[in-house]
């Protein structure tokens, strides 16, 4: 048998025929080295991203921490095709793959296992096993649904928040939502046990740019059969403290944001051992789509075998030395998203307070270069479950803390069902959205400077009623402090929102945006600069708006209905500091279709835009506003009538929608250069677009 790596090796427990789930590790990609030597001058890159491997915002995100000739590397090549056909000719059944750790997940017995020890590429074999115990809610309180409140209450106003205030105010929240901060243009992936947000009220009108189920392999995340009753209760919670919508009841932290989800965690623990596989595939799938930040809610320790009895060879143990951030492959998977620029946010669990010296984490929370998150209750005080650090290794575990005890969510079945839960699972999508509201407002920043700005501005509780816990910070009881998101911006010194608004005077048009500095905004030396072309771009200048920390700009008519406006903001504040708003000002400018800033009666149920730009080599735009809320599908087609790929489908609010389609299928891959058809269904009433990919 041959074990190229120590961390590999595994000692085979399964007995008669009797079958598991186990990895199997290769010694090398002979694929990689192929493609490197692309005859058609293609590199490496290329190849991946025009093959759906990377996406271009994955690249993009990836040279904020690597320089151009790290961008990709061996790992981010496919396992080897022919490996894998031929540990298949043995009978096993591959369940899924590791680009990261160039393996298979594959389900085999005792004699399958023995022929896979005879081949000469395959270097180890590590048996696959399941947490016995999820991180699941703390006694959940049903609470009866908050009926919305009369008027048009603000980000910022307490009215607009329901209940779910309290958890977002101990972290600052609401003070940067009024500042129109809401994570907007920010990718969020979550990972956990399922997804039930479509027939729920506020959670239907996220924005989900795709999504994975890593146990049924398909793209359905809510529950389905062969599923438990409960499978998708944990994420639809988590998923509403990030990304809910509903003033008056509850608001997300990023409610802004885009995301990605990922079915991993099976909550039945019965048949084959199936659970931190598909965790390392999941952030693998969300990495190479180009996610910003990743929640986790789900960990790992204990594990069990086939017949529910703890398999003590394979779980992780501290006395054992295993939360070490090196021996889990979550933990190596989160650490090698957080270096290939990803924030990994991950739930330490709720296994209850060690003593500062030992350490109660789940993995993946030891993994280096991630934020690990505890609970406190809204007092600040620690949580009797919240688990506690530190790692073998000595680091200080948890990062940061944020109220985790009966925190305000959405629970199944909808459509207006909440409760009040607790647990690390909702301090940790506290924390990740506060994350995302950072990289809205400087989306240049690394995983490391997003994580030092949270832990210097974290807020130090100190416990009269155990001082020993509280008297030194960073401690392994609250790691930095309690997360603050106004304490962050502030820090920042000069921010901007990336929304904006508008009204029309008279025969004008007003465009607006929220932006802060500590040294106050210069108007004077401020400007405003629009463009009807993308080109030759008119200065114009700014004035204060009767709205704290707005400002605004004069767009005079004529603007054409289908037509675009693109404009920045470049402001200055009294230090003479100037920022653009967007952050990328010129690069990355405001666009809005000229319907939407001139609007006019709406024959029928919608208006529908041509797609922009057509032909196209990168994304083209699908652009409408709708007269009600309203289900929509809009769904590609080709030439041949073939369904290509569901952009969306689901309910959407009345008002402008823009959606955006980069020539990927639905698993991913690049289509071929040519004609496609958009078809866009508003209630029953369907439209259709031309639309022309050029690769």
């Amino acid at each position: 048998m041959k074990f190229a790596l120590a961390f590999l090796l595994i000692v085979c427990t399964s007995s008669g025929f009797a079958q598991n789930k186990y990895w199997v590790f290769f010694k090398d990609k002979p694929n990689a080295e192929e493609f490197s030597r692309l005859s058609k001058g293609e590199s490496a890159e290329e190849y991946l991203v025009d093959n759906g491997i990377l996406t271009q915002r994955a690249i993009e995100r990836r040279l904020k921490v690597l320089s151009p000739s790290q961008i990709v590397s061996t790992s981010d090549f496919p396992v080897y095709s022919p490996y894998l056909d031929s540990i298949k000719s043995v009978g096993l059944t591959i369940t899924g793959t590791s680009r990261w750790f160039n393996a298979a997940a594959v389900i085999a017995d005792s004699a399958q296992l023995t022929s896979l020890e005879k081949f000469p590429f395959v270097v180890g074999i590590k048996e696959i096993v399941a947490y016995t115990v999820p991180i699941k809610p703390i006694n959940p309180i049903p609470a009866f649904p908050q009926r919305l409140m009369k008027g048009s209450p603000q980000p910022g106003d307490s009215s607009f928040y329901g209940p779910s205030l309290t958890q977002l105010a101990l972290s600052g929240i609401p003070q940067v939502q009024a500042l129109g901060i809401n994570g907007k243009g920010v990718l969020i992936g979550m990972l956990d046990a399922g997804f039930r947000y479509e027939a729920h009220d506020a959670l239907k009108n996220i924005k989900i740019v795709g999504e994975h189920d890593f146990i049924q392999n398909d793209s359905i995340t809510e529950n389905q059969p062969g599923d438990a009753a409960d499978q998708d209760n944990h994420g639809t919670s988590t998923l509403s403290v990030l990304g809910g919508y509903s003033p008056g009841n509850i608001i997300g932290v990023a409610y802004g944001s885009d995301f990605m989800l990922a079915k991993t965690e099976y909550v039945p623990v019965t048949d084959f051992k199936w659970e931190e596989d598909n965790w390392v595939e999941g952030i693998e799938w969300m990495e190479a789509r180009g996610v910003d930040v990743v929640s986790s809610s789900v960990g790992y320790n204990i594990f069990v075998d086939s017949s529910g009895a703890i398999d003590s060879s394979e779980s992780y143990f501290w006395s054992r030395g295993d939360f070490n951030g090196r021996k889990a492959l979550a933990s190596r998977a989160a650490t090698r998203a957080a270096r290939l620029g990803v924030v990994v946010v991950q739930a330490m669990g709720n296994e209850g307070n060690g003593n500062g010296t030992v350490g109660t984490m789940l993995v993946p929370a030891d993994a280096d270069s991630i934020i690990s998150v505890g609970a406190v209750n809204l007092t600040g005080r620690l949580a009797s479950f919240s688990s506690t650090g530190p790692t073998n290794d000595g680091r200080i575990k948890p990062d940061l803390v944020a109220d985790g005890v009966d925190d305000y969510v959405a629970v199944v079945p909808g459509p207006d069902t909440y409760a009040y839960e607790s647990g690390t699972s909702f301090s940790t999508p506290i924390t990740a959205g506060i994350a995302a509201l950072i990289l809205s407002v400087r989306p240049n920043y690394t995983p490391m400077q997003v994580i030092n700005l949270l832990k210097s501005t974290a807020v130090e509780y100190h416990d009269p009623q155990d001082s020993a816990m509280t008297a030194v910070y960073p401690n392994n009881f609250y790691g930095w402090g309690i997360v603050n998101a106004w304490n962050a911006i502030k820090s920042l010194g000069f921010v901007g929102s990336n929304n904006f608004t508008f009204w029309q005077k008279d025969s004008s048009t007003n465009v607006a945006v929220r932006a802060f500095s500590t040294a106050g905004i210069n108007v004077g030396l401020s400007k405003a600069y629009y463009s009807f072309s993308g080109r030759n771009y008119i200065s114009s200048p700014i004035f204060s708006t009767d709205t704290l920390h707005q400002y605004a700009f004069t767009v005079p008519p004529p603007i054409s209905l289908g037509g675009y406006i693109y404009f920045y903001f470049d402001l200055v504040d009294s230090n003479g500091n100037r920022l653009d708003v967007p952050y990328y000002g010129l690069r990355s400018p405001f666009k809005a279709v000229g319907w939407m800033l001139n609007p006019q009666p709406i024959s029928g149920t919608y208006l529908l835009f041509n797609n922009y730009p057509n032909p196209f080599n990168s994304q083209t735009y699908i652009s409408f506003v709708l007269k009600d809320n309203s289900n929509v599908e809009i769904d590609v087609y080709d030439v041949l009538g073939r369904k290509v790929k569901t952009i969306f489908s689901g309910n959407l609010s009345s008002g402008f929608q823009e959606f955006g389609w980069s020539g990927s299928s639905s698993n991913g891959e690049k289509v071929a250069s040519g004609v496609y058809f958009i078809r866009i269904d508003v209630n029953g009433s369907a439209r259709i677009l031309k639309a022309l990919y050029l690769k």
